[in-house]
């Protein structure tokens, strides 16, 4: 057969055409591996993703070849010598290979954030001194992603080996400086178009926010996203700009942060201890789904479920974020995770009101657990910026011989040590303890094998474990005297994989169960239909001590009759629950609506039939955003 030839510009052009193709191409193996976590999509859904995806995904790609294409049309004759088409070669496989592992990567890492991840992936592991032993794991469980991986780079390498080949040297015309100039000025011209989203002068270069505009379901915007994109739009992260929905006047009355629980009796110098849970959804607590699988499901939690029947605990309870370290600053701070994590955010030197901080001016001993190496997920810094004395690790357990060989210690002897820690402490004291077990790759000790039902998932298995754990520490902590006089919260830090459908949901994913149980006060024996989350946590606490002043938490005092009865959290936008109805808003206006207790599984869109719902909702959920968002920028997280 006869060799085709092209033109350096004509190579190009198929160079990053093949890799627009392959990327678009990862999509639809993206979605075949996370299928269950998308509702039904109909055709024109899919018209809209492919077209929105298209856009992400050219832009993704002038992004990782900005280099190459830069060397590429520079109007010089080297660029056709040997050496400096091996370097442009060796260039543009990197650049795009790295694109496609990040985008293959994603597609086993999306089941545990929901999101597609960003830039701020990096500094979340940055304090993971184990990181290596934590990614081999991770490959050897999701072996199937390498063969994946491979298959598209093979598929690169061998187009752009045969488009290489087609490239000849141009003949020496006078037109060839006309024709060179003319591409060193339209090529940019183009380059900007793409990245932009279109060539209107007044369009920004679009942003993940932009998804949005091609679908009003926001469970489907990783699908129009793309993992390369995410990152490198988030390399230098602009993070959040002051909202004006509401004058000054006026954003107080639908919602205002700063509160108090003060009730005029005196503060009970009480102990606390907080529980964090990894990794425990609500899924998987039997409390909380006795009609599920037709009132047969027993869930893998018996001891937390007969805790639950003596203590305090809401049947609609959400989680601030889907990230552990969304979890402390929304349990321990009242502040939930947006758009960002809290701790990622440079607002985490602002001056701030934290649970520990405030019972330590209380004389109260502050005390943080967890098993994993010290500093793991930046913890131990967080404790440090709120206040918090004693920090317990992996380095102050000592014993390596119950190191589960990823993560940190095995939740049954940290446990135990935890509650010998705490009967040294001084009364009254603040403590919270964070589980590490029931984490990917979801082991349990050797001697565990097969003692735990195993369900649909691993993760079942780790979680029967940790709920053994914590039956073992409550059993330890009856002995000591700090016991009747401690009120204990338990929480998970946020869901994890799903079976059933109704928690396959924007509901379901963000559900965790939030319980308060105090072994001598049998007023807190309460099951009540409202809503929970985390940021609850605090001011619940303060309230339950009476304690007297103001401070500043974006959650609900749960023991007062007369709140609001609401839960925000960010999932692929942000979204409000009020009484039965979910309101999610994206591009900040309402999308869609749903009662979510009614039709669990979100079927039925009621945005359009319920607009003075909508509208309360709406107004809510801004004014949240506004003092959110104001508020970290002004550095305004106190009351004083």
């Amino acid at each position: 057969m006869r060799r085709v030839y092209t033109n350096i510009y004509s190579a190009l052009a198929l160079q990053i055409g093949a890799s627009f193709i392959l990327l678009h191409l990862t999509r639809y193996v993206f979605f075949l591996l996370n299928k269950s976590y998308f509702p039904e999509i109909n055709f024109s859904d899919w018209l809209k993703i492919i077209f929105g995806g298209m856009k992400f995904d050219l832009a993704a790609i002038l992004y990782t070849n900005s280099i190459f294409i830069l060397i590429q049309i520079i109007p010089f004759a080297f660029r056709h010598k040997n050496k400096y088409r091996k370097i442009s070669n060796v260039i543009y496989l990197i650049s795009n290979s790295l694109m496609l592992a990040f985008s293959i990567a994603d597609m086993v890492y999306f089941k545990y954030t929901l999101r597609r991840s960003t830039w701020m992936i990096f500094k979340e592991f940055s304090n993971e001194g184990n990181i290596i032993i934590i990614l081999l794991k991770s490959l050897l469980n999701y072996w199937y992603i390498i063969p994946i991986f491979l298959g598209f780079l093979l598929i690169l390498i061998l187009i752009n080996r045969k488009i290489t080949k087609m490239i000849a040297m141009p003949s020496q015309t006078p037109y060839l400086h006309i024709g060179n100039f003319f591409m060193l000025i339209s090529i940019p011209v183009l380059f900007t178009g793409g990245v932009r989203g279109d060539f209107k002068y007044t369009t920004r270069p679009i942003t993940m926010s932009n998804a949005g505009e091609y679908i009003k379901n926001p469970e489907l915007i990783p699908l129009i996203l793309n993992t390369p994109f995410c990152m490198l739009r988030t390399m230098q992260q602009k993070f959040y700009v002051k909202e004006e929905f509401f004058p000054e006047e006026e954003i107080n009355k639908n919602f205002n942060p700063v509160q108090s629980t003060s009730d005029g009796k005196a503060f009970k110098y009480e102990n606390v201890v907080i529980i964090i849970l990894e990794s425990f959804g609500r899924e998987s607590v039997g409390f909380y789904n006795r009609t599920l699988a037709n009132g047969s499901y027993k869930g893998y939690t018996p001891f937390l479920d007969s805790l639950i029947g003596e203590g305090h605990t809401n049947m609609h309870s959400f989680a601030n974020g889907r990230k552990s370290i969304d979890a402390l600053p929304s349990i321990l701070m009242g502040i939930p995770a947006g758009e960002i994590s809290y701790i990622l955010t440079p607002y985490i030197s602002n001056k701030t009101q934290s649970l520990p901080a405030i019972l330590s001016k209380k004389g109260y001993t502050t005390a943080f657990f967890h098993g994993a190496p010290n500093g793991s997920m930046g913890f131990k810094a967080l404790m440090n910026l709120i206040g918090v004395q004693k920090y317990y690790g992996m380095n102050e357990y000592g014993n390596e011989k119950d190191f589960d060989g990823t993560w940190g210690i095995w939740d049954e002897p940290f446990f135990q040590y935890t509650a010998d820690q705490i009967n040294g402490f001084k009364e009254p004291f603040i403590s919270t303890v964070f589980s590490v077990t029931s984490h990917e790759p979801f082991m349990v000790p050797s001697k565990y094998k097969n003692k735990f039902p195993k369900g649909d998932h691993p993760l079942r298995e780790t979680i029967g474990y940790t709920d053994m754990a914590l039956k073992r520490f409550f059993e330890k902590a009856k002995t000591m005297k700090w016991f009747k006089n401690t009120l204990f919260v338990i929480t998970g830090d946020h869901a994890s994989v799903s079976y059933f459908p109704e928690y396959q949901t924007s509901w379901g994913y963000m559900s965790v169960p939030i319980l308060f149980y105090h072994p001598s006060d049998s007023s807190l024996r309460k099951v009540e239909k409202n809503i929970a989350q985390q940021i609850d946590i605090m001011p619940s606490v303060l309230s339950y001590l009476h304690y007297e002043q103001p401070f500043v938490a974006f959650g609900e005092n749960l023991f007062n009759p007369h709140r609001k009865n609401i839960a925000v959290n960010y999932h692929n936008g942000f979204q409000l629950f009020h009484d039965q109805y979910l309101l999610q808003i994206n591009n900040k206006e309402a999308t869609s609506m749903y009662d979510y207790i009614n039709d669990p599984l979100l079927k039925i869109n009621i945005l359009e039939k319920r607009k003075p719902q909508k509208d309360s909702m709406q107004n809510t959920i801004k004014a949240f955003i506004q003092q959110y968002h104001n508020r970290l920028i002004d550095n305004k997280m106190t009351a004083e």
